[in-house]
């Protein structure tokens, strides 16, 4: 994403159905949050409607499952400059956001992806080398919550 991109591309999926927005870099949860709308009116369809920059998102970051709310322009603000950005407001995540620093050749890039409704299932991690399958993990959340890092190995 540019941080154009992010704006208009998150106000869209945001408005249609929970999300997950993960940083394509690092590993045991930061950088990875589980988004909802506060007041849960998602559109029906793809597209129908786009988030304003006010409404109000309850944020899941998954290194440590804390659960924050931000506005939408303030996730936005975080995600592109960090908490210390002018329109980030007060952020309790100990990460430094910045998720687009550096560009495409650092690794500043971000997934925007569906929040599945079966995650506190658990998930399934298939770890290769090369071609090979090494190993299959089911990792499953502890004391059902809904982020496998840190959780129990099947």
């Amino acid at each position: 994403y540019s941080e154009e991109e992010l704006n208009s591309g998150f106000k869209k999926t945001m408005a249609f159905q929970p999300r997950v927005i993960k940083q394509n870099r690092g590993s045991a949860g930061e950088g990875i949050w589980l988004c909802w709308l506060v007041d849960g009116s998602y559109c029906k369809n793809f597209g129908d409607a786009s988030c304003g920059d006010s409404d109000m998102l309850k944020l899941m970051e998954m290194n440590d499952n804390h659960v924050e709310h931000h506005t939408v322009a303030e996730f936005l603000e975080f995600c592109v400059r960090g908490p210390v950005g002018p329109k980030a407001g007060s952020w309790e995540s100990t990460f430094p956001g910045k998720y687009l620093e550096g560009g495409k050749e650092a690794g500043g890039q971000l997934v925007d992806q569906r929040l599945l409704p079966r995650i506190s299932e658990g998930e399934v991690r298939v770890l290769l080398v090369s071609d090979q399958v090494q190993m299959i993990v089911h990792k499953k959340p502890d004391g059902g919550g809904l982020s496998a890092v840190g959780g129990n190995s099947i």
